[in-house]
């Protein structure tokens, strides 16, 4: 059962923790049939198509994973402007409101570089401890990331606006690019823009309509940060 210990600690440093924040069943569903139907639909196109085959898939995806784990090198231009921007004398707050979300995502790629640029995760492992040590990194660096990555860098601590964003934002940095895929040129442009672009655009909306949810139902506006910690 040690192999738990990785996940629950992930588990907690990674979700966010601020007792008042806007729990929406009817986003929460949205964006897991979203994301469900989005992946369905892909992997789909990709093997009717014949654009991927189905031996690639798991890597394509890896790959993605990967990708979205860096653009959330988002996070830290969010935090370093965020706490620029405080009024003078409130900087110290500003950054207290913002080092959960920030400890998180250091500790969580961190522990994952560790496990990627060092010979934990040589298989089979050289000794138990290694075993033991690249199960708990690899563990705690992957389904860390994963979460923050679906709840947008624990940033719901800040403002409920932030989730809705900074996946928003995460997701159309990796989708985006795509359009320029050169696998596309095996179909025809009106396939090629239907491919690239229903992703991006789905994203957009989804964020418009949650935002807007959260504005008229709970009073939650992103310009609730303008007036300081």
């Amino acid at each position: 059962m040690g192999w738990l210990v990785p996940v629950i600690t992930a588990h907690r440093l990674c979700s966010p923790t601020r007792a008042d924040r806007v729990r929406d069943r009817a986003i929460d569903r949205a964006q897991i049939w979203r994301g469900a139907l989005g992946l369905a639909l892909t992997v789909a196109a990709w093997l009717a198509l014949g654009l991927v085959p189905a031996s690639e898939i798991p890597k394509r995806f890896w790959q993605s994973f990967a990708y979205t784990a860096g653009a959330m090198l988002i996070i830290f231009n969010v935090c370093g402007i965020a706490v620029a921007l405080a009024p003078k004398g409130r900087k110290w707050a500003a950054t207290k409101m913002w080092r959960g979300p920030l400890l998180a995502y250091v500790l969580t790629c961190a522990s994952w570089m560790v496990f990627i640029q060092t010979r934990l995760s040589d298989w089979p492992p050289r000794s138990p401890v290694t075993a033991v040590c690249g199960l708990w990194l690899g563990l705690f660096g992957m389904y860390g990331m994963l979460l923050l990555i679906l709840n947008g860098g624990r940033s719901a601590d800040v403002n409920d606006c932030l989730p809705v964003l900074l996946p928003t934002s995460f997701m159309l940095c990796l989708t985006l690019p795509t359009m320029g895929d050169p696998m596309y040129d095996q179909v025809s442009t009106p396939v090629h823009l239907l491919l690239g672009l229903t992703g991006p655009v789905t994203l957009v909306l989804l964020a418009y309509w949650q935002l807007r949810r959260l504005r008229v139902l709970h009073g939650v506006r992103l310009s609730d940060l303008s007036q300081g910690p």
